[in-house]
């Protein structure tokens, strides 16, 4: 067997009311004052009350700053970090999705410093030590943020960049998944299959590792059961504690694997587009895993990937299997029409933007220039509707 290495994973509380805990977390910590990095619109539907009423009741002072909208950006980063400093935050928050976590957890990394976000981009320098401790609280089961040691941040001009290190990492996690019955059906599929997405390339990966294959297989065996059952039926709490603990164990696998073709595409796509992340991960997945699984290497991980997820243990199934489950958790083949305009000339320039081209390069076969233009054009020959 190669040698691998096992990343570290935060504590994680999980269960239904469990934010209930977060002041306890909070004393044990370090204790306030706390910044709280959320999702505006988690703030406009009242749905922080249950974390600043708690933290209140406990003499805990704290500052919200429900200011994420969509991807976070640099500017934002910057912004909530000058925040931290002034109030001498002790315990940063974060709650909402991936974006509202990636964010969090960056500004918990660098807001000491008094350094601005852009200086660590792409581990251009290394992460200060002596962050703040953070606590990640998501309301969306997909990015498994809360035990990943990146971050995905926009520029100014939309295109994404990345950051990791150790410094990343949240100190605690806790999942309540009452936090997630008012996601939208829509939003759950699409969270859901970005979650699919890390589980099955963390277990595809060229650096696959047996704890890539043991949080990723595991994720997929509960997400195609649990996923299409949350997006039927978003008041089944059962099936939304079950989804929101398979994206943690399938952030666990992108964690120790990385990601692959799927999220080179979603990546690049997105730095041209407005288009959901999770969705983007997915149409991508459903269109390069055709091309993939028609390589010999990774033969018997795709193989082993799509009896995890109920079909034939072949690799021909895989595909076939991923797109039954997206049809299951109704998401169209199609693209949205907002990605009309985008050409497989720009799509395939931003694969190989050095922030996207690694993820492509842990392909299970070798990617050469000829096939990331080949992907690009299947991923945008799918037939574009209106919205």
């Amino acid at each position: 067997m190669p040698p691998f290495n096992v990343g570290r994973v935060p504590p994680a509380t999980f269960g239904a009311g469990k934010i209930a805990k977060i002041p306890k977390i909070v004393r044990e910590l370090g204790d306030g004052p706390v910044l709280i990095v959320c999702d505006a619109f988690l703030a406009e539907i009242g749905a922080t009350e249950k974390l600043t009423k708690g933290l209140s009741a406990e003499g805990i002072v704290f500052e919200l700053a429900a200011d994420v909208s969509g991807e976070p950006k640099e500017a934002l980063v910057d912004s909530l970090s000058a925040r931290a400093r002034e109030i001498e935050a002790g315990v940063v928050v974060g709650l909402g999705g991936g974006a509202a976590m990636d964010a969090a957890k960056l500004v918990a990394a660098i807001a000491r410093s008094g350094r601005a976000a852009a200086e660590f981009a792409l581990a251009a320098q290394p992460l200060p030590a002596g962050g703040i401790p953070a606590i990640a609280i998501p309301t969306t089961a997909g990015t498994g943020s809360e035990v990943t040691r990146t971050s995905v941040i926009s520029q100014a001009d939309g295109s994404k960049t990345w950051f990791w290190g150790e410094e990343l990492m949240f100190a605690q996690a806790v999942l309540d998944p009452e936090l997630t019955l008012s996601l939208p059906a829509t939003l759950t599929a699409w969270t859901g299959i970005d979650a699919v997405a890390h589980a099955l390339e963390g277990a595809t990966a060229r650096n696959t590792s047996p704890a890539g294959q043991l949080y990723g297989l595991e994720a997929l065996r509960i997400l195609t059961d649990a996923l299409p059952r949350a997006v039927a039926d978003g008041t089944d709490l059962e099936a939304r504690g079950r989804v929101l603990w398979a994206s943690m164990v399938a952030g666990l696998a992108l964690h120790n694997c990385n990601t692959h073709m799927g999220h080179n595409i979603s990546h690049a796509l997105g730095s041209l587009v407005r288009i959901h992340h999770g969705l983007a991960t997915g149409l991508a997945l459903e269109a390069s895993l055709p091309w993939l699984v028609a390589h010999p290497e990774g033969a018997e991980n795709y193989a082993r990937t799509a009896k995890a997820m109920g079909a034939a243990e072949s690799a021909e199934a895989l595909p076939e299997a991923l797109s039954n489950l997206m049809r299951r958790c109704q998401i169209s083949p199609d693209l949205p029409a907002e990605c009309a305009s985008v050409t497989v000339e720009a799509l395939a320039t931003e694969m190989r933007n050095p922030a996207n081209i690694g993820m492509a390069q842990n392909a299970a076969c070798a990617v050469n220039d000829d096939d990331l233009d080949q992907m690009a054009s299947l991923m945008l020959r799918k037939t574009v509707v209106n919205a």
